[in-house]
Formats: structure tokens, sequence, C-alpha cells
């Protein structure tokens, strides 16, 4: 695993299925992680390049600059 930011502009969701037109949470397991038109936002986390996962802590966002 190698430490990083996972970065995002303006929307980031983690859905339970694929929205076509918004990433606005729908069904009550869906979380909006980022909402923020003006500006993205960056998580701390790490990846992992073999097996493609990515582990972040969405509650210590930081605003990009």
């Amino acid at each position: 695993m190698k430490s990083g930011y996972l970065q995002t502009d303006r929307l980031m969701a983690f859905n339970q299925h694929i929205h076509k037109l918004s990433l606005l949470p729908k069904d009550e397991d869906d979380l909006l992680i980022v909402n923020n038109t003006v500006r993205g936002a960056n998580f701390k986390g790490f990846i992992c390049q073999d097996c493609g996962l990515i582990v972040f802590d969405y509650t210590q966002s930081n605003v990009k600059e």
C-alpha cells in the first residue's frame, strides 16, 4: 500500500447503484461525501496497485486550494 490523496472536483458519492444523471444520494444507504460546487476536496488515503483497492478517511476532508 502506498499513501497519498484521493482528490475530487465538486461532487463525490458512494452509492449503492450507478446513477446516470446525478451523484446525489437516492437510496437510504447512499452517502454524499463531498458537495462543494466551487472547490473539490482532498482525502488522505492508501492505494494498493496490486489489488486495485483504495482506502481513505472521508471524515477528514480538506478543501482543495
